[in-house]
């Protein structure tokens, strides 16, 4: 796996050069940020007032993060991933400062906080069920649930189409908890990411890596039946990209 992580990498800075547009992008993201940030600061000083207005924020906030998202679909498809990823996962952290700054406490037990992170992703409230998954992971890193936490906000961006944000999240997993009982199903799942995203060379790799690594995990049967159909879509050039 570490010379499968040293070959990505390698590609990745290799992909700098096609960078510049994205930073002109990414510098955009940030202006759109500030302006939300200092928005709500504004409205800070008065506590009673915040609260009323609180509705109000919301909804101006959620104008601002979807300029936000639909600037981070521009740079998905310029086919910049090389140094996206380490600037969408800044550009979530940024987010997320400013909605705990008008979202709803969370609850201070453990169980609490899982749970009800649970019941978000089972409403279909997903930023909301990130949001509270990211509190648990901060607060209780070394709990046993804390590496199917990666899993669940990697697919609830699976489940969005936000693939390169999926991809991210398992390989906080496969990094942050490496001998995790996990960890297969966070390899399959980065591979079948991979695909959409139709770098079929790196989930071939990965594949081919948990069938070695993992191979009396269930996983594994399932990523020698995804090798397979790689191969396959590898011929065509419009669904694989590399």
């Amino acid at each position: 796996m570490k010379a499968e992580s040293s070959r990505l990498k390698e590609r990745l800075d290799a992909m700098d050069k096609r960078y510049t547009e994205a930073n002109v992008a990414m510098d955009r993201i940030r202006q759109v940020l500030d302006e939300a940030t200092a928005l709500l600061a504004r409205n800070s000083a008065d506590l009673g007032a915040q609260v009323e207005r609180q509705g109000q924020d919301v909804n101006t906030l959620k104008g601002k993060l979807e300029e936000v998202l639909h600037l981070v679909e521009q740079l998905q498809k310029q086919n910049t991933e090389g140094r996206v990823i380490e600037r969408l996962a800044q550009l979530e952290q940024g987010q997320q400062k400013i909605v705990d700054k008008v979202a709803p406490s969370m609850p201070e037990d453990k169980d609490s906080l899982w749970n009800e992170s649970l019941a978000k992703l089972k409403d279909g409230n997903r930023t909301e069920g990130r949001r509270f998954l990211r509190e648990f992971l901060k607060r209780f890193p070394q709990d046993a649930k804390a590496p199917g936490a990666y899993l669940l906000v990697g697919k609830s961006f699976a489940e969005e189409s936000k693939h390169i944000q999926a991809a991210a999240e398992y390989q906080k997993l496969l990094d942050t908890y490496p001998k995790a009982p996990e960890v297969p199903e966070g390899m399959f799942l980065m591979g079948t990411s991979m695909v959409e995203l139709k770098y079929c060379t790196d989930a071939d790799a990965i594949f081919q890596d948990l069938q070695k690594r993992y191979k009396k995990s269930p996983f594994a049967n399932q990523a020698k039946t995804q090798a397979k159909a790689v191969k396959i879509l590898a011929k065509d050039k419009t669904r694989c990209t590399s």
